[in-house]
């Protein structure tokens, strides 16, 4: 007895969809895998960026005015890790907080990603916060009455050199023109001169 075409028709499809399936699956298995290309590494510059080691060191605080703390602490509102820097002002007054780090390797003409984490707390007036390298604005910002969290301040930056042999210096600046009688609080954490 033979088959009619009618009834061949759709085994015979069925084959032929099989068959170019396999030949699809053979040659995607036969392709090479593309490298990864996402293995650059990045170097921060900065010693002791986050705060890690429990101390200051390297970092310089310079402040201007009247403060009641200032140093390292460890407590769970870091931004990462265990670490940060605090400070409180008890100032009405302008007063000033710089944290400073020089003899940074950075090579001069590289693009570098220049920041810090950083978060404040006041009851009233502007905490004004500015990150420099070598005399270059990397970004600024500032917090009003009722923010809080972390922002990041900073950008890329490129690295034109400090004092010659003897590296570049990062400057976070953190200022306030006035406050009320609780006076003003700032934290910096996760710092960075990073090239990739």
């Amino acid at each position: 007895m033979a088959l009619s075409t009618t009834h061949s028709r759709p085994l015979m499809l069925t084959t032929i969809v099989v068959w170019v399936l396999l030949c699809l699956l053979s040659v995607t298995a036969a392709l090479p895998t593309a490298p990864n290309i996402n293995t650059r590494t990045c170097t921060n510059y900065l010693i002791n960026p986050s705060f890690e080691s429990g101390a200051i060191e390297p970092w310089l605080p310079i402040v201007e005015s009247a403060w009641s703390t200032r140093g390292v602490f460890a407590n769970p509102f870091t931004h990462q890790g265990t670490h940060y820097y605090y400070a409180h002002a008890t100032s009405t007054v302008e007063s000033t907080l710089t944290l400073s780090q020089s003899g940074l390797n950075a090579p001069v003409g590289a693009t570098v990603d220049c920041y810090a984490w950083v978060a404040g707390k006041r009851g009233e007036g502007v905490t004004r916060i500015e990150v420099i390298l070598d005399g270059v604005s990397c970004g600024a910002s500032q917090f009003n009455v009722g923010e809080d969290g972390w922002k990041k301040v900073g950008g890329k930056v490129k690295v034109i050199g400090g004092v010659p042999e003897t590296g570049s210096t990062l400057a976070i600046v953190v200022t306030s023109k006035s406050a009320g009688d609780e006076g003003w609080e700032v934290w910096v954490d996760d710092v960075g001169v990073v090239s990739c």
